[in-house]
């Protein structure tokens, strides 16, 4: 278990560039560690005394870990400092290893985590499962084309014949996610379980939306007609910006998050102009605009990680339930545990799940279903 004043230390190494690069090396050394290989306590005691030594080469004051502060350096650090970040939380330093090391876990579908799937569900009736669909032309009405990019990307190329512009799903389920190229050009990621409802082509003076679950938003700027995303009795009204907005229905707020830009959101007789960095929190019995929202932590989930700042475990298992299209019974009588800080997507249900279990609860997988117990 590290002291406070080693804590403290290994805080103020990470905040320095020139640190974190001397790490990297170290753990390039050792990358078989972040492979799942079991590296046992004289292999890493040279990279931890270089932390706990590190005072000959830091500058400039010591900075306790503030989520809303903390810097994202997607490199061999950040991964290999998520999981100790996360423990402090409860307590445990999770680099420092268990007595008995652990067994290398086998990767199973249903523990796999989640991937570009996808079904896009036409106007006109049918249906397209994007995963299976091989990339070029997938669909073609008239002068529009639905075409699957190279890079993954959905895009709607042309515009529809005349009449009225028919309208699109794309759905993306449990254990899936995907991007897509509006007709305007706006870009949208949209993360698992989630629905965005878009027309062929936009006609009318708005382009006009509509979303469940959560999405990231790059919309092109046409002052003429501006850019609306409905979600769960909430609108949000733009003209070019970058926002997200998560409003899963079993989450208890809904949250627009902006980037760049400005954005209106209205929900019921209420109604805010968000500013870059600022987040509204909103449900039927409360409405509040954080003024300096932790914009990573909203973004995390495009950019490859889970982000949690003093997360109960059902808050930390809905997201898990999400990206690994499982289901979870919790046993735990109190929510005392809070989690604080990251762990990488790209990790398998079974390793996520041991991070958690380092700082304190117990867990058993049959099949599709995790059961939480203290």
């Amino acid at each position: 278990m590290l002291t406070a004043d080693e804590e403290k230390e290994l805080h103020a190494f990470f905040l320095n560039e020139a640190n974190r690069e001397a790490f990297n090396q170290e753990m390039q050394k050792n990358a078989d560690a972040l492979t799942g290989e079991w590296v046992d306590k004289e292999q890493w005691e040279p990279v931890l005394q270089q932390v706990l030594n590190a005072d000959g080469r830091t500058t400039g004051k010591v900075i306790p870990l503030d989520p809303a502060r903390r810097k994202h350096v997607r490199n061999w650090w950040k991964y290999a400092a998520a999981a100790a970040v996360v423990a402090v939380a409860a307590g445990v330093w999770l680099n420092k290893h268990p007595s008995t090391p652990p067994v290398k876990p086998v990767v199973a579908s249903a523990t796999a985590p989640a991937a570009n799937k996808s079904i896009l569900r036409m106007g006109n009736g049918k249906t397209i499962v994007l995963s299976d669909a091989g990339n070029g032309v997938v669909s073609q009405h008239g002068n529009m084309s639905i075409v699957k990019l190279d890079s993954g990307l959905l895009a709607f190329r042309g515009t529809e014949n005349s009449g009225e512009a028919t309208l699109n799903t794309l759905v993306t389920p449990k254990g899936g996610q995907y991007s897509i190229i509006l007709p305007d050009g706006s870009k949208v990621w949209i993360n698992a379980a989630s629905e965005l409802t878009f027309p062929s082509s936009f006609n009318s003076r708005e382009r006009t939306v509509t979303l469940s679950g959560e999405a990231y938003f790059e919309v092109t700027g046409t002052a003429d007609h501006p850019f609306v995303v409905n979600t769960r009795n909430q609108r949000v009204q733009v003209l070019g910006t970058s926002f997200n907005i998560s409003g899963y229905a079993d989450e208890p707020m809904i949250s627009t998050t902006l980037i760049t830009g400005k954005v209106k959101v209205s929900a019921g007789n209420k109604s805010a102009v968000l500013l870059p960095g600022q987040q509204l929190q909103h449900n039927s019995n409360s409405w509040q605009v954080l003024q300096n929202a932790d914009t990573d932590a909203a973004m995390a989930w495009k950019n490859g990680y889970f982000s949690f700042n003093k997360a109960d475990i059902s808050t930390v298992m809905r997201e898990l339930e999400r990206w690994y299209d499982i289901n979870t019974i919790n046993e735990i009588k109190t929510n005392s545990h809070q989690f604080v800080g990251e762990i990488p997507k790209s990790v398998t249900l079974k390793e996520a799940m041991e991070i958690l279990k380092r700082s304190g609860i117990n867990y058993t997988i049959k099949g599709r279903t995790v059961i939480i117990t203290d």
